[in-house]
């Protein structure tokens, strides 16, 4: 069996260890950055690359919000989460391996 293109640049997007490690944390609940980077314990640079490119290949999308949070209050922050291509790709390997 011959997986397309499409399906193996999303895989090696997705499967990528920091990659999936965000995707599993955004699958549990939005959040922004700084919580991300707080649960994973890297650096907020690093994280902030790898989100880039989850959301530029549409694994995760993003808005901004004013953040409740006491130390931010009233400070636009941008959530991220997991859409439904995380699915479809997982599904895709799935039926085609």
């Amino acid at each position: 069996m011959r997986l397309d293109e499409g399906l193996v640049t999303d895989a090696h997007i997705l499967l990528h260890p920091i990659r999936y490690r965000i995707v599993e944390l955004l699958a549990e609940k939005p959040m922004h950055i700084n919580e991300i980077a707080k649960a994973m314990e890297e650096e907020r640079r690093l994280v902030s690359y790898h989100l880039l490119t989850l959301e530029q290949y549409g694994f995760v999308s993003s808005k901004y919000e004013i953040s409740e949070h006491p130390k931010s209050k009233g400070k636009a922050i941008r959530k991220y989460w997991v859409n439904g291509k995380v699915e479809d790709v997982i599904a895709g390997l799935k039926k085609k391996l």
